[in-house]
């Protein structure tokens, strides 16, 4: 039955205008990131392209990052960085427009059907491609100023392994998730977090273990709140990364690692 919502809905997407929209560009630097299989710590400098909006069935949510790593991340074709892609599309469908409830659902202001499409690759001997497909349920809760998004989800994934020369098709796994953006003294507190449960077996014929990654930033408007760019800072701690089990990985320590992160961002 869901599935199928979500089928309606995003067959009648394409015909809703946007009743309001925020694109933004920004570039990021993490210093300490993990990688599996790389013994040390990996600097990335990040560059995105962000668009969210929404119209009266719900939100659309883009987003791109292009990732340059520094040499302790080689690349296939040099002794230079590897250079890598990665972006999702996430559509989400609010019941409250679906079916005329305006109050609300318990503890939720809202309830939304959520679909997502993520995909990337990345120019290393491992190769990686993946793809990912993911259906849940979102809960909107109540903030005064902001959002504040919780959800679960199924995500199914493919991903190819360089190193073996095969593609991998990964089990189902449950997906916990959240997103927020609270307005907190002169500036807003945002960030995500996922918890994506084992997907079975990796490309090694590894079992893969519950990932976590969360990123926590505090943003502030710079030369003003109109003049659109803002500043910020925070942490990233991503665990067992990709689903690579840290206790096991025969680089050990690989999988796991907590990072600052230094964010700058235009919105139009």
């Amino acid at each position: 039955m869901a599935a199928s919502l979500v089928a309606l809905a995003f067959a009648a997407a394409p015909a809703q205008a946007a009743n309001w929209s925020d694109d933004s560009v920004g570039v990021r630097y993490v210093s300490e990131q993990s990688e599996p299989g790389v013994s040390h710590k990996v600097a990335k400098d990040v560059m995105n392209f962000t668009h969210v909006s929404g119209d009266n069935l719900g939100s659309n949510f883009f987003t791109i990052d292009l990732l340059k790593s520094n040499n302790v991340d080689p690349s296939n074709a040099g002794p230079g960085g590897a250079q890598e892609w990665y972006g999702f599309y996430k559509r989400s469908f609010s019941l409250s427009a679906l079916t005329g409830n305006k109050g609300g659902y318990g503890m939720a202001k809202d309830l939304s059907l959520v679909a997502r499409f993520d995909a990337g690759a990345k120019n290393t001997t491992f190769a990686p491609a993946p793809r990912k497909v993911r259906l849940g349920v979102s809960a909107a809760m109540p903030v005064t100023a902001g959002f504040w998004d919780i959800g679960v989800e199924v995500m199914k994934e493919s991903n190819h392994n360089g190193i073996t020369g095969k593609d991998v098709s990964f089990s189902s796994a449950a997906v916990l998730t959240s997103a927020w953006s609270v307005a907190m003294g002169p500036g807003s507190f945002t960030g995500f977090f996922d918890i994506v449960g084992p997907k079975g077996k990796d490309g090694f014929n590894e079992a893969t273990k519950t990932e976590t990654l969360l990123r926590a930033l505090y943003m502030v408007d710079v030369a003003g709140p109109k003049s659109g760019f803002k500043a910020g800072a925070g942490i990233e701690y991503w665990n067992n990364k990709f689903g690579c089990n840290n206790a096991t990985s025969f680089v050990k320590n690989s999988c796991t690692a907590t990072t600052p992160v230094l964010v700058v961002e235009y919105h139009m």
